[in-house]
């Protein structure tokens, strides 16, 4: 289909007008959908008219250096020097930009290649953190910090539902339910946005301090089945926050450890391990053994306590918690003492020197 290209423009002068990277771009892309039919069962793609906005993009490689983005403006072909604000420098090789408008908003999308960060293969105690997910809060870490839940559809919700009554009593056609449903869109978008910025900010500040994260691998489909709590789940944004964790500590060096989805995080003591029943309504956990603690600070802990003990086991990473020390060559297992304090440590070796 790339091949028949330089014939098309012959008989269509207005190909001329377009880039021919994003013409054999989109090509490239019709092969591709027209593979997913028999290989994964998808549909036979759909035609994209010019009226449907959301389908105006287009793609261009770089190949001879002929885009060219500065601080201010970026060189494209066919089009010239075009100006922008650039979010940060670009960081590596430039491999390719995808243009795009979304909700009257034009974006200026840069792929760049850069070298392979290597995961480190060992931290320290203050160096890990556990992460609860939860509703009441957005999320809390083992060290105590509490991530409040912005809650940004259900603040815009009455002016969303006034949107939506406009826009169902406009008649089908005219240019009023047009105008009505980009207003509804561009509500939507801004909802959008608040939410990605949100989670960018948080996942940054975790990453940022911490190198190995732990979080609970959620069935975030299966939760929202639950027809109470299925809007305020979608309003969290979990499954994209956790990819901006796994993405961002990958390229600080770190890394993002998930535990199994059925741990009782929160009905387990992260002190003695005693599990009993924690309804949604109790927020304080009480024991047995007297530990009295927040039920999402101690679900967070024992979060963070069942990541060391999965990662530790896996061999490729190891984790240096309290309790738990190395002479640098033979590793030494101190696995029963990874929740006692680093200063107590000293006197348990004396204690006990056989394990030596």
């Amino acid at each position: 289909m790339i091949t028949s290209l330089p014939k098309l423009k012959t008989e269509h002068e207005w190909l001329r007008d377009i880039p021919s990277q994003a013409l054999q771009q989109r090509c490239m892309d019709l092969d591709v959908a027209i593979q997913r039919i028999w290989k994964q069962g998808n549909g036979f793609p759909k035609f994209k008219s010019k009226h449907i906005e959301h389908h105006n993009s287009f793609r261009i490689t770089q190949t001879n250096g002929h885009i060219k983005p500065t601080k201010r403006q970026i060189q494209i072909p066919k089009l010239g020097w075009v100006s922008w604000i650039r979010h940060r420098p670009l960081e590596g090789k430039l491999k390719s930009i995808t243009v795009k408008q979304e909700n009257g908003f034009w974006w200026c999308v840069c792929l760049c290649e850069m070298p392979d960060v290597k995961s480190t293969t060992h931290a320290l105690e203050d160096q890990v953190v556990g992460i609860d997910l939860g509703l009441t809060d957005f999320a809390v870490t083992s060290d105590g910090e509490v991530f409040d839940t912005p809650k940004f559809y259900r603040k815009k919700q009455k002016k969303l539902r006034r949107k939506q009554r406009q826009l169902s009593r406009k008649c089908k056609g005219s240019k009023n339910r047009d105008k009505a449903r980009k207003q509804l869109n561009r509500l939507h978008y801004k909802i959008k946005c608040q939410r990605h910025d949100f989670t960018h900010k948080a996942s940054s500040v975790i990453t940022k301090q911490y190198r190995f994260v732990t979080v609970e691998d959620l069935n975030v489909d299966g939760m929202k089945k639950n027809r109470s709590l299925a809007k305020s789940i979608s309003d969290q944004g979990w499954a994209m926050f956790v990819e901006q964790l796994t993405y961002k500590s990958k390229m600080n060096g770190g890394c993002v450890v998930k535990i199994g989805r059925f741990k009782p995080s929160s009905k387990t003591c992260s002190v003695c391990g005693n599990i009993q029943l924690m309804p949604l309504d109790v927020r304080v956990y009480e024991c047995t053994c007297g530990l009295v603690m927040d039920r999402d600070v101690n679900a967070a802990i024992n979060i963070k306590l069942w990541g060391i003990e999965m990662t530790n086991r896996a061999g490729t990473a190891r984790i240096y918690a309290c309790g738990d020390t190395t002479d640098g060559e033979k590793a030494i297992d101190f696995s029963s003492y990874v929740s006692v304090n680093q200063e107590k440590f000293s006197s348990i070796l004396e204690e006990k020197p056989s394990v030596l």
